[in-house]
């Protein structure tokens, strides 16, 4: 497992594989956590709200993921490319 993280493609599926692991496990709690609340509406729509905030995160993450960024500064400025 150490020697994945050595390149940077073994530290995007390491990522990758935290990213996915974390959302998974988050949607499940969000969604016990909204059938035991169930009984409150209040309770039950702060929740679900929150939990999509939290899946819009993930998804985030995710997509942060897959684009290549460099950045550069020199004494011309900085300079911000998006390579696919």
């Amino acid at each position: 497992m150490i020697s994945l993280l050595w390149t940077p493609n073994g530290r995007r599926a390491a990522a990758f594989t935290a990213l996915l692991g974390g959302s998974i496990v988050m949607t499940i709690f969000a969604a016990i956590g909204v059938w035991l609340v169930s009984g409150n509406a209040t309770y039950s729509f702060y929740l679900a709200l929150a939990a999509h905030a939290q899946i819009m995160l993930g998804l985030t993450a995710f997509t942060a993921l897959f684009v290549k960024r460099s950045i550069k500064a020199g004494k011309d400025g900085i300079e911000i490319t998006d390579a696919k």
